[in-house]
């Protein structure tokens, strides 16, 4: 911990150092504005396989006759309400709802996603307080519709079933050193690390996550990050490295490429085996970890007629092992998607999408089993 708050202070020296009187008159003359944002994502999904549900959960032939398999179904994944307010030109706040995202959980625990208060003095420190996504990955830097793939990675999910992604409830401080020529960004951010939505927090430890991102050309992004807490008296940690390449290769062609590695204390697996109460046990709290990697590649061809504006192909390899103290749970997933874009920058797209899981050792009845399952999915941003 004493590293990752040496690293914050020094950051937080940088810009002081660097700054410039402003004019008082940008405050006077700044009228206060709102802006509304909504994004619909649905989508039409089949398995491939007799014993396989849409969902990719594997039936065996004794439980097909108690009950029938859907293989196929519509969903809405994403029916989302943003709204900014913008009280000057240094303070604003935002407000993310999702009035899609239903489960047999609370709704109420899960409709609302982003609330935050923005603060942001100059390019070198800003701040954020409120419920945000902790910045630790590429995944967290675009909202959805800018998403190479039909959805975020399997990786992004378990690290955030963790805590260590996904939105929490905390304060950050971010910014770049560009105007004083040096590529670099940094993101820190402390918060409480029991998830979204939560009156309070569960202990006295708190998340303390780290990212910089090293920018030495224009078309190149290399990022590093790093995480701790403690949990039940026992250190936890996360961490992983990312690159990130777009390159235009005329007008008419881009091409762009993802490769994320993440490694991280999985708190489930533990809980699910052990008392956390306990502590004399043979196993640690970091003897369970998760870990992954995956490459997202993507060819879009600009062709500006009317009614389409591009056509893209990506695909998603990925390897991800969700508990190191158990064997066979490795899975390998293969998701091309072909895609074609409606209007403006991904106002409107539509998406052809096959999902390919392919599972070290596959447990009946559970959704660890192998599955082809192929969609058609559609987005609109407005």
């Amino acid at each position: 911990m004493k590293i990752f708050i040496q690293v914050f202070f020094a950051l937080l020296m940088l810009p002081f150092y660097a700054q410039q009187p402003q004019d008082s008159s940008l405050f006077a003359e700044f009228e206060k504005r709102m802006q509304l944002k909504a994004l619909v994502v649905g989508r039409y999904a089949a398995s491939f396989d007799e014993n396989i549900d849409f969902e990719g959960n594997h039936f065996s032939e004794e439980l097909e006759t108690d009950q029938e398999i859907v293989n196929n179904s519509f969903q809405m994944e994403y029916v989302r309400f943003s709204t900014s307010f913008y009280i000057n030109d240094r303070i604003s706040t935002s407000i993310l709802l999702n009035l899609a995202n239903f489960s047999n959980e609370s709704v109420s625990r899960k409709v609302l996603e982003n609330a935050f208060v923005q603060y942001k003095m100059n390019p070198y420190l800003n701040f954020r307080l409120g419920q945000f996504r902790p910045y630790f990955g590429l995944e967290d830097l675009h909202p959805f519709q800018l998403n190479n793939s039909y959805r975020w990675s399997n990786q992004y999910f378990i690290f955030g079933q963790n805590a260590w992604q996904s939105f929490q409830i905390g304060a950050a401080v971010y910014g770049d050193l560009f105007q004083n020529k040096i590529p670099l960004k940094y993101y820190f951010t402390v918060y409480n690390g029991n998830n979204r939505n939560q009156r309070q927090d569960n202990d006295n430890h708190k998340n303390y996550s780290l990212r910089l991102e090293l920018l030495p050309l224009d078309i190149v992004q290399f990022g590093i990050n790093g995480a701790i807490t403690n949990k039940n008296q026992q250190n936890a940690n996360a961490y992983g490295a990312d690159l990130k390449i777009n390159y235009p290769v005329n007008s008419s062609w881009e091409i762009d490429a993802h490769m994320e590695y993440k490694r991280g204390t999985n708190f489930t697996a533990y809980n699910d085996l052990f008392d956390p109460h306990i502590l004399e046990q043979e196993l640690q709290l970091n003897d369970f970890y998760m870990e992954g990697i995956y490459s997202l590649i993507r060819a879009k061809k600009y062709v500006h007629l009317p009614y389409l504006k591009a056509l893209e192909f990506s695909i998603r390899q990925e390897y991800l092992d969700t508990n190191s103290q158990v064997t066979g749970d490795i899975l390998r997933s293969h998701i091309p998607m072909f895609s074609l874009v409606l209007a403006g920058d991904y106002d409107a797209k539509l998406s052809f999408v096959g999902v390919f899981y392919d599972y070290q050792k596959n447990i009946e009845n559970t959704s660890q089993y192998d599955s082809n399952r192929g969609l058609i999915q559609f987005q609109v941003a407005f």
